[in-house]
């Protein structure tokens, strides 16, 4: 008899931690994350190892988000022409953190306002480089 009510109290807790763990919040996207997709532009500064200081304008064009994360490209100036590399990237829940890469390199960005996004891009290896930008949202 005693075996079975310590059965039945322990059935009775493990069901309720079960419950609790179903009906805890859990972390998605909301209508209060960020929207990052538009196209955000702004002048980049840049040094690289090889071809040393160069500056010019950057765009970011963010073509889908999907929750938490988002795919797009990022353009920039060079005096060959514009370049464009694919990139993606996540940010947390309140938009604080965001982080992206490309094939080369890592960016980390900073939303500073709904229409403001500050960035800074490393990359390693041979004629490495970092740049940083502040761009703005076209509405």
């Amino acid at each position: 008899m005693v075996g079975s009510k310590r059965f039945f109290r322990l059935v009775s807790v493990g069901a309720w931690a079960v419950a609790l763990c179903a009906l805890s919040p859990v972390a998605t996207a909301s209508a209060d994350d960020p929207n990052l997709v538009g196209s955000w532009t702004g002048h980049r500064e840049r040094i690289a190892s090889t071809e040393g200081y160069r500056n010019g304008t950057a765009t970011l064009v963010v073509t889908e988000q999907a929750g938490w994360t988002f795919k797009g490209y990022m353009q920039w100036s060079t005096p060959q022409g514009p370049l464009q590399d694919d990139l993606v990237g996540a940010f947390t829940p309140d938009g604080t953190l965001v982080a992206g890469s490309d094939a080369e390199g890592t960016y980390s960005f900073t939303l500073v306002d709904p229409v403001t996004l500050d960035y800074c891009y490393a990359e390693h290896g041979q004629g490495y480089r970092t740049t940083c930008a502040r761009l703005q949202k076209e509405v």
